[in-house]
């Protein structure tokens, strides 16, 4: 951003060269070595990169300083920039807040003056300050910038001067500079003096810099030197550079001071990439010289320059601005905005790419193109703007052609959202062939890839929330199948469905679990079975056959390639409608509990509670019950308990009274039923929340959203325990037997039971599951594998559906219920998988980079599962309610990160108050609710069926409704329409389209034939215009 804001210098001062016209020197892409007591000659190897291995780049801008008590002179660390600016406060060892540096327009023009004037200097072969120093100083007097060669020989001392950095404690006295600043100008200090001596006696002990400068001066050698060719104008001969150099490159390579690791700034180090390289900024403010100028370096290949850099990296870029002393504050801006540049994406790249000074001046060119000019009078020039959330990335920068400027055209693309894997074959196995090979040199990093306490986390918070749905799920299809499956059976096949899925499946980021689609199948088909007497484990076995026969036609005849008609519409329809039934279980659930623990709201009423157990037709003796103290409790209580009116019931009596029916109240029990729900629930979203927070460092916030689930866990279940109290807890069966062993095995046999017509009638259930569990499993399979979350391994639809066949045929022997994808439990093993940037620049957020691709998490979760059974002791401390808010958690989460979600809050709010979505920018908002409105009516719709159960049945058939609502919707919205709300259904053959600019809609209006379409392209599309813009005069 630039500040709009005058900022010249006048007079002497004056960076604008007038009368001067100053060339590039011939060292743009060859430097000519200068004359040297060691001179070596090689041929220069042009720099060679390109765009994909251009590194970073940690910018430093250093100042000169010069203290007047101590007489002494140093460079002083002023800014940095990793990607934002960071300015150095006047308190030591304090950073500013990382900020988008705002930059005096001023500056920019006074930058590209002094490169256009100045010295640039490219694929310099050096490798030690000494070679750079003199380089600079050399092209400089080429370009008859000083006036005498004792000026230049200055700038070469002030160039080795020690650097201090500000985060560094030590004294600035104690690395005192070998150069003296005095009021009368610049002259050799003492330790420059024994220096050479030093170095001309051969005599190699170091002596410190405050020790040097307390010797008494004796500079007769070198203020020889400095008289010599002091008046010539010319260029100074080949036996001063020798002279020069022998006493004077030795002592610059010793000026600089030697550093271990533990003088950098180690803490800086790790957010910083290892490929990174460094430039330095040198602002240098001179009282001999009378005009600025610029020397633009580029090290051919980078080194590290020994304390010039906070940071051990390799130098790349020297930048040096010398001007006049009271022009110190422009010079500063001057260096901020050449920073600024070789920190930002598309300008590094010409500075690294650039072969002469005319790229150099491109890379000026294209920032002021980029760059926009806020008003002076609309801002405060003091106030540092915060790092955006988000910033246009450099591919974003790049395909911004200038027919994109206001007054041109912008090209779309819409071709459609087609994944090349997808594609119809008459080949059979054809697609199942490809995925296997396409996993298979992935397999083995599969298992590497895991080696992380982030997959430890989603291990352990996936396995305790999956436990807690086969739980839950088991309690409720118990009671829809009369206990023939149950908690144990469903166990069972969460663990070796999960083992089997995790091992071989194209997609192991999937999660198989229990679902309620099919929990009301599973229900319907126990209702025909007992309406019809038919045997329901048999019939279902049947069942469970001719769906794997189905889905294997599905693998043979390549038929997941469906999957690519499947948009956005319909994948926001289902997995909103999964994460609504979380949250409404959830709900549900705590609710629930009010009946099984009551709550008086009448306390001051007395309750009675007496009731008699009567027996009739027997007398003591002849009761089932063995203990004669309950026995005697039975024959002479008045005040029966629920307990005891059920062991009457069991001993053959019944029982009677007015109180026998008055519940017993738990005050209690279902409000801290109810914390332990909520409290839960805020804990994981807080954790959650807390990672972008500015608390504490950036591993300690992400160790504790990895772990936020089991923190909650374990933090609600330590206070259930502490309060003693008889909430409803997590009850997992000890034994690894069927629910009903008495009446079904572990083997569920082929006939007997039925008779064998119906084994084909099996066929018509079979083809309504096939329907439900292909678009359970391919539209979880499409969410999951959605562009933005950077999958690097292939896809493998055919693979996961052939590997769903296979569990769901051992499931149907076995007799344990039928495990599909589960969409939110796939999207929260995602969300806990996530991959964000660890060394992000200071200030910039973290950047969300893939997903940690791998198989052991859902391995190693379905394996516990399977284990569960022999450590039951430990999860029955683990509350309901805590798990009922790890749901209701999970459902939340998964909403929010919809795009339904968002564009339903949009009927509630003002469109001034209306967040920056990109679809807002192209679509009108009435078109956006219209689409949203449809969106609901289907969710609406499907969640209607599934809850009533004479018409559930319906429920696969209206989720493959939903793909043809989609495409009835071509006829209502543009392509151009659903580009931004949805995706571009296959076989639309619309290409790229060119939307109107400013000066386009104008002309629309005059004449609203007008084509928007690319050149030999044939279609019509309509142009709905989203805003008037007033064209001023």
């Amino acid at each position: 951003m630039s500040r709009s804001r005058d900022a010249t210098i006048t007079g002497n001062t004056k960076i604008h060269h007038d009368g001067t016209n100053r060339r590039h020197s011939d060292t743009d892409t060859m430097v000519q070595q200068h004359h040297s007591a060691k001179r070596t000659e090689s041929s220069l190897e042009p720099f060679q990169s390109s765009e994909e291995d251009v590194p970073q780049l940690f910018c430093q801008l250093d100042i000169l300083r010069r203290s007047e008590e101590a007489d002494y002179a140093y460079w002083k660390e002023k800014a940095r920039w990793v990607r934002f600016e960071e300015i150095a406060e006047n308190v030591l060892g304090r950073w500013s807040k990382p900020h988008v540096a705002t930059l005096m327009q001023s500056a920019l023009l006074d930058l590209k003056n002094l490169l256009q004037n100045g010295v640039i200097l490219l694929n310099i072969p050096a490798n030690d300050l000494a070679t750079i120093s003199q380089t600079i100083v050399q092209s400089m007097i080429e370009a008859n910038y000083f006036q005498n060669s004792a000026h230049a020989q200055k700038l070469v001392w002030i160039l080795g001067l020690p650097h201090f950095h500000h985060h560094e404690k030590r004294s600035v006295t104690k690395t005192a500079s070998s150069v003296s600043i005095s009021k009368q100008g610049l002259h050799p200090s003492p330790s420059f003096v024994i220096n050479n001596n030093h170095y001309r006696q051969g005599d190699e002990t170091e002596m410190s810099a405050s020790h040097l400068i307390g010797k008494p001066s004796n500079s007769t050698d070198l203020m020889a030197a400095d008289q010599e060719d002091t008046h010539s104008l010319s260029q100074p001969s080949s036996k001063y550079w020798m002279k020069f150099n022998k006493n004077l490159l030795k002592s610059l390579n010793r000026i600089a001071v030697e550093r271990d690791i533990n003088d950098y700034n180690v803490k800086l180090q790790k957010k910083i990439d290892g490929k990174s390289e460094g430039a330095s900024i040198l602002i240098c403010p001179v009282d001999f010289v009378t005009k600025a100028t610029l020397a633009f370096v580029r090290l051919q290949k980078p080194f590290e320059i020994p304390g010039m850099l906070e940071i051990k990296l390799p130098s790349r870029f020297l930048v040096v601005i010398i001007g006049p002393e009271d022009s110190e504050k422009q010079l500063l801006q001057i260096g901020r905005t050449m920073a600024t540049i070789l920190t930002d994406d598309i300008c590094r790249e010409y500075a690294y790419l650039s072969t002469d000074s005319n790229d150099i001046i491109k890379m000026m060119d294209r920032f002021m193109q980029d760059t926009y000019v806020i008003p002076p009078s609309e801002w405060d020039p003091t106030i540092r703007i915060e790092p955006p959330p988000k910033y246009t990335s450099k591919e974003e920068r790049q395909a911004q052609t200038s027919e994109e400027i206001v007054g041109e055209v912008e090209e779309i693309d819409l071709t459609p959202h087609t994944d090349p894997n997808l594609v119809a074959s008459k080949r059979p196995f054809h697609g199942l062939i490809r995925d296997i090979r396409t996993k298979l040199p992935f397999y083995l990093s599969d298992f590497t890839d895991c080696a992380s306490l982030q997959c430890l986390a989603a291990t352990l918070y996936l396995y305790l929330v999956c436990l807690c749905s086969v739980v839950a799920f088991g309690g409720m299809l118990g009671t829809a199948t009369e206990n023939y499956m149950a908690t144990m059976e469903c166990i069972l096949a969460a663990s070796i469905s999960g083992i089997l899925f995790a091992l071989f499946a194209g997609q192991p980021l999937n999660i198989l679990s229990a679902t309620g689609p099919m929990l009301i199948l599973e229900r319907i088909i126990e209702h025909m079975c007992k309406d019809y007497r038919v045997n329901f484990l048999e019939f279902r076995l049947w069942i469970g056959i001719w769906i794997f026969f189905f889905l294997l036609i599905f693998v043979t005849f390549n038929l997941s390639f469906l999957v690519k008609y499947i948009t956005r519409f319909t994948e926001d329809c289902f997995a909103s409608l999964v994460a609504l039934i979380f949250i409404y279980d959830a709900i549900r659930e705590i609710l629930k509990i009010r009946k099984i623990y009551p709550v008086n709201y009448r306390p001051n009423v007395l309750l009675d509670y007496s009731c008699s157990c009567l027996f009739t037709d027997i007398g003591y003796n002849e009761t089932t019950i063995n203990d004669t103290t309950i026995v005697d409790y039975l024959f002479n209580g008045i005040n029966l308990n629920k307990t005891s009116q059920t062991a009457c019931i069991q001993a053959g009596g019944f029982v009677i009274g007015s109180g026998c029916s008055t519940p017993v109240y738990h005050a209690d029990i279902f409000f801290f039923s109810v914390l332990l729900f909520v409290f839960t629930f805020f804990i994981c979203m807080g954790l959650q929340e807390f990672r972008q927070s500015t608390f504490f460092p950036s591993k300690i916030r992400t160790i504790l959203g990895d772990f936020s689930v089991l923190i909650a866990i374990i933090i609600m279940s330590v206070w259930d325990a502490y309060l003693r109290l008889n909430t409803p807890k997590l009850h997992v069966p000890t034994d690894v037997i069927p629910t009903r062993p008495h009446d079904r095995g572990w083997l569920i046999p082929f006939f007997g039971k039925n008779q064998l017509w119906t084994i084909p009638l099996a066929s018509i259930p079979a083809m309504i599951a096939t329907i439900l569990i292909f678009m359970d499993q391919q539209i979880t399979a499409v969410i999951i594998n959605r562009k933005e979350f950077k999958l690097k391994k292939k896809l493998g639809y055919h693979l996961d559906l052939f590997i769903l066949s296979i569990t769901i045929l051992i499931q149907s022997l076995l007799g344990l219920p039928w495990f599909v994808a589960a969409t939110v439990l796939a999207l929260t093993h995602v969300n806990a998988l996530k991959i964000m940037s660890e060394n992000s620049a200071p200030g910039e957020k973290p950047k969300f980079q893939g997903i940690l691709e791998q198989r052991a998490s859902a391995l190693l979760m379905a394996i516990l599962t399977g284990l569960s059974v022999f450590f039951t002791h430990i999860l029955g401390y683990i509350p309901m309610p805590v798990l009922y808010g790890v749901f209701m958690f999970m459902g939340v989460t998964a909403l929010r990160n919809m795009q339904i979600f968002d564009r339903v809050l949009l009927f509630f709010m003002p469109q001034k108050h209306q967040p920056d979505h990109p679809y807002l920018r192209h679509v009108r908002i009435g078109r956006v609710h219209l689409f949203t409105f449809i969106q609901v009516i289907a969710l609406v719709g499907m969640f209607a069926v599934k809850s009533i159960k004479s018409i559930a049945i319906c429920f696969p058939l209206l989720v493959l409704a939903t793909c043809f609502v989609r495409k009835l919707m071509d006829k209502i919205f543009t392509q151009e329409e659903l580009f931004w709300l949805d995706d571009i259904l296959p076989g639309t053959n619309v290409g790229r389209i060119r939307r109107f600019s400013v000066l386009e809609m104008y002309e629309y209006h005059k004449h609203p034939k007008v084509s928007i379409l690319k050149e030999n392209q044939y279609h019509s599309i309509p142009f709905i215009q989203h805003q008037f813009i007033t064209l001023m005069k």
